[in-house]
């Protein structure tokens, strides 16, 4: 009886457990594909991926790594989804003003509501302290344990946090999240998903690259441009700083970390 019960035990745990999941993915709406570029995404990304065959829709929205002050760690900081993804308030509420942020749960024991964080090194947030809100969760990061890697801090991320898009200074969207038309009836574990949004990728990826020689003459004659109206002189250290930060403020408005020596 005892090995019987173990049997059926073991039998039923996968399909409950993957069951589970799918309810969590439809409560949340979690897309079925996410596009994120360092670089942005314009107008002809943005028309290629509504292109696609069988799109239902797209969000739009912004995300950058930063460290908070005191801590090592970084985490991947996120303008509110939209409609799709959305993130579960455990407490309090998602951030409303740009000087607010709702962090995940599992930071809830290191920070509380109402208090004041301060975020370095977050390349395209217009603001560094934010008032904590809420706290969520997110079935983007099932694994609690590992949030993945970044440049930032140690390398590690140790979480993530949720605010609004006025908190980003980017000048264009580095993040698409997608859902399609005729996945809803498709089990997110089954061989016939995964072998659908393997091959969308592709195609929106091979659709995608076509725009990189444009994108990089067009970001290069912009820069060339700023840097012959910039009036620079080598022997005037106010004269070379204000051309740094040209150069620098152009760089992390494509979503990249620049770093004076």
């Amino acid at each position: 009886m005892l090995g019987t019960f173990s049997f059926v035990g073991l039998k039923i745990t996968g399909p409950d457990m993957r069951q589970t999941g799918l309810n969590y993915f439809n409560q949340t709406h979690l897309a079925d594909m996410t596009v994120t570029s360092a670089y942005g995404l314009n107008q002809a990304d943005q028309k290629t991926i509504a292109d696609q065959a069988r799109v239902k829709t797209v969000n739009y929205g912004y995300f950058t790594d930063a460290k908070i002050k005191g801590i090592t760690n970084g985490i991947r900081v996120f303008s509110n989804s939209g409609s799709l993804s959305q993130y579960k308030v455990v407490a309090g509420r998602l951030a409303k003003t740009d000087t607010e942020i709702a962090l995940n749960n599992t930071l809830k024991g290191t920070y509380h509501l109402g208090e004041t964080i301060t975020l370095q090194d977050g390349t395209g947030l217009a603001k560094t302290k934010f008032r904590v809100v809420g706290f969520v969760e997110s079935a983007e990061f099932i694994n609690h344990n590992d949030f993945g890697q970044t440049s930032v801090g140690t390398g590690q991320l140790s979480g993530f946090g949720v605010t609004t898009k006025r908190a980003f200074s980017l000048t264009e969207y580095n993040l698409a999240r997608i859902s399609y038309r005729d996945t809803a009836k498709l089990n997110a574990y089954s061989n016939a998903y995964t072998k659908l949004m393997n091959k969308r990728q592709a195609t929106l990826l091979k659709d995608l690259n076509q725009h990189r020689a444009a994108k990089y003459q067009a970001a290069k004659a912009s820069l060339s441009t700023a840097l012959i109206n910039q009036d620079t002189n080598a022997l005037d250290a106010a004269s070379v700083d204000a051309t740094l930060t040209l150069v620098e403020d152009f760089l992390t408005s494509h979503g990249l970390t620049a770093v004076r020596e």
